[in-house]
């Protein structure tokens, strides 16, 4: 990508943003899944999207997207299977009321979960050594995930239908919002 101004690409900006963000959750998982996760890996994300509370099967999915950063999604049929196998190992409780399930995490689906936590964890130096980060897309926080992938849409938008004054604009905030998200990781 050039970056003098008046080769500029904004759709080649994105895409790099969005290829950035798929290849930091790729390399998060030890083992490629390429849109097939094994049941293991199902479990673990279905076990990891209930720890911050009851969910639907639905719930569970987008939950699961949003984790692992489109990078893959189990099917419905997965996750049900999964739920429904959690389910007679007492990994997870089900609660129906009307038409609607809805799943929560019990103390031996925690232990389940700390335990895949903690393989991946082992195995994430490894699994990520092309970016040299342990990210752990399990035990990121839902709230800042979802506000994270909203963020490239808007990019585009401004991209491709702003004026240059409101690039200009967009630019500053996002140089700010830079500035301030390190702020935040020196408070540790």
């Amino acid at each position: 990508m050039s970056t003098s101004k008046s080769d500029f690409e904004p759709r080649e900006a994105i895409q790099g943003l969005f290829n950035y963000v798929k290849d930091m959750a790729s390399s998060a998982i030890s083992r490629p899944v390429n849109g097939q996760p094994g049941e293991e890996q199902v479990d673990a994300a279905v076990l990891g999207a209930l720890e911050s509370g009851s969910k639907t099967a639905t719930q569970i999915s987008k939950a699961i997207l949003v984790s692992a950063a489109g990078a893959w999604a189990p099917t419905d049929g997965q996750i049900n299977k999964s739920l429904a196998k959690l389910a007679d190992t007492d990994k997870v409780t089900v609660k129906t009321k009307a038409d609607r399930k809805t799943y929560s995490i019990t103390a031996e689906g925690q232990a389940a979960l700390d335990l895949a936590k903690e393989n991946l964890n082992a195995d994430a130096p490894r699994a990520s050594s092309k970016m040299n980060m342990n990210f752990n897309w399990m035990s990121c926080d839902p709230k800042f995930l979802s506000s994270a992938s909203k963020l490239p849409p808007v990019m585009l938008d401004i991209a491709q239908t702003g004026t240059k004054e409101q690039q200009a604009r967009a630019a500053e905030i996002l140089d700010k919002a830079r500035h301030d998200l390190h702020k935040v990781l020196a408070e540790k």
